[in-house]
């Protein structure tokens, strides 16, 4: 059965019968002359921002895009990029961002799957056919241009605003569709859970690929705040990054943990003193809580406040809240709270039961905020969307999540993992997470990663790779005596490698990337062999 403690105790009306273009009209309406926008070279109002989009959308409605059209994007983030995203809604189209690290051949795939219609920015060998072109100069020339009466169609709530490609156990892309509806849910069911205004500062830190963005982005615009674009080579160094947020006044914070904990050790070994910031969002990766705790000592939880949120693309960026406490620094678990209005959970075992209080399950999620599926994969939609009847007799659409959770004594959930990193080891089931905090735990290591690596048929052993702290220098017999006072030996690494880099590689999301660790594992290993 749905678990009903699990939901936010204060739900506020749902707001699934509005749009991104509706609520972002309404902001500037409310805030004309306030900044919305600001990258490297300019700063732009929400009437100049307003404007710009107008004449986007007025110049791909001539193009011949339509409403339910899809367009795709690859534009670096900047202020170009914002206002092209917004004139492809106001077009009645859906953007599909492009990653500027992506390979050609997987923006290819992308475009062709999601078939797009046209194409701002640089298409760097990605070939789009009959696709109308508009590159980042006459995206440029447009915020000056004349402002004309708008023609192009305005969106419905249930029309897709984005579609954003993940990836999977399968390799191959993912499209996931998600409407205005959704998200307008999204903001409206955060609403009240912060304290947001048109004074604050948000910090545009993803790729505009990564949902996360779609939060940052629209969490600013939503509010009449100020949305600044980081550049592109600030947000790679975590020094220049701490003084860039520092120097911009931001206000609110969204990371990875992965991110921040590069973030947080440059602030902290640069004193570099923060005081504007008031929220830090987490997200796209487990938290682990105690890691927190030198930045606790330094600045405190009540300012910045530190915040934990699940979320995953299928359910709209965002699902739970959590704000971090004392409490939670002190303990192993990683809490992420009660979900947001409008969302019911299942957790459900192994065995296909409801998993009772405490007890650890596989998330299922329903509500308005979950799409209706994979674009143009019938098959896997039918798998991790299942449809289900309600007590009541209605059909209920649920996401399997694939991520392990269980519930707290307060009703909140308390996550664990993914089932995918759940690993079976001559006979013993492995968490590989707990691995790596225990490695994590001892003081001269930054971060580590585990897997199950095949040395030759039949021969698989858990192997560790990992970064030191600056200056330290463990070698894998610290390692192991340490990790053999934590861990039973069924769940010790056969091998330890240290990473000839100062951070674990990442994905465009912000996720350690585990395929680059185990190739640069590998180099390593040749080369001291």
């Amino acid at each position: 059965m749905p678990t009903e403690s699990t939901r936010h105790p204060k739900p506020e009306h749902v707001a699934a019968s509005r749009t991104l273009v509706g609520i972002f009209t309404e902001a500037a309406a409310n805030n004309p002359d306030g900044t919305a926008l600001a990258d490297a070279d300019q700063v732009f109002s929400y009437r100049q921002l307003d404007a710009w989009s107008d004449a986007i959308g007025e110049l791909l409605h001539a193009r011949g895009v339509r409403r339910g059209d899809r367009v795709a994007l690859r534009l670096p983030a900047s202020a170009e990029a914002i206002a092209s995203m917004l004139g492809i809604l106001k077009a009645g189209a859906a953007y599909v961002p492009l990653d500027m690290r992506n390979p050609s051949t997987r923006n290819q795939f992308i475009v062709e799957d999601a078939r797009t219609c046209a194409f701002i920015g640089d298409p760097d060998g990605c070939a789009v056919d009959d696709a109308s072109v508009i590159d980042e100069e006459d995206v440029a020339k447009l915020w000056q241009a004349r402002p004309q009466p708008r023609t192009e169609p305005v969106p419905a709530p249930d029309d897709t605003a984005y579609v954003i490609y993940t990836s999977g156990t399968t390799g191959r892309p993912k499209g996931v569709p998600v409407s205005h509806g959704s998200a307008a849910t999204l903001l409206a069911a955060t609403n009240h859970l912060f304290s947001f205004s048109p004074a604050d500062r948000w910090l545009l830190f993803h790729s505009i690929a990564f949902d996360f963005s779609v939060w940052e982005i629209w969490g600013a615009l939503s509010t009449g705040a100020r949305l600044v674009v980081v550049p592109r080579w600030t947000a790679r160094n975590p020094e220049e990054c701490a003084r860039f947020v520092r120097d911009q006044r931001i206000t609110v914070l969204n990371q990875t943990p992965t991110a921040f904990g590069a973030l947080a050790a440059a602030v902290l070994h640069g004193d570099i003193a923060l005081p504007h910031l008031r929220y830090i969002i987490f997200c796209g990766e487990k938290l682990t809580p105690a890691a927190l705790r030198p930045w606790a000592d330094r600045f405190g939880l009540e300012r910045p406040i530190l915040v934990n949120m699940y979320g995953i693309t299928e359910t709209t960026v965002l699902t739970t809240f959590h704000e971090v406490t004392e409490k939670d620094l002190a303990g192993e678990a990683s809490p992420i709270g009660r979900l947001l209005p409008g969302f019911t959970a299942r957790v459900v075992t192994e065995d296909g039961r409801d998993a009772g209080p405490g007890e650890e399950g596989e998330l299922w999620l329903a509500g308005p905020q979950v799409v209706e599926g994979y674009l143009n994969l019938p098959d896997l939609t039918a798998e991790r969307f299942p449809l289900l009847t309600s007590p009541e007799g209605a059909t209920v659409r649920y996401y399997r999540s694939g991520d392990l959770v269980s519930t707290a004594p307060d009703g909140g959930l308390v996550y664990h993992g993914r089932a995918d990193l759940q690993v079976k080891l001559r006979g013993h089931r492995i968490e590989l997470s707990d691995v790596e905090a225990a490695v994590r735990s001892h003081d001269a290591v930054a971060d580590a990663v585990v897997w199950v690596h095949e040395f030759k048929p039949g021969d698989q052993r858990l192997v560790c790779a990992y970064v030191a702290t600056e200056g330290a220098a463990p070698d894998a017999r610290a390692l192991r005596a340490h990790v053999r006072t934590l861990l039973p030996s069924y769940m010790h690494p056969a091998g330890y490698q240290r990473l000839p880099t100062p951070h674990l590689p990442r994905t465009i999301n912000g996720k350690v990337d585990r395929a680059e660790v185990a190739r640069i594992w590998e180099e390593e290993r040749s080369r001291n062999r």
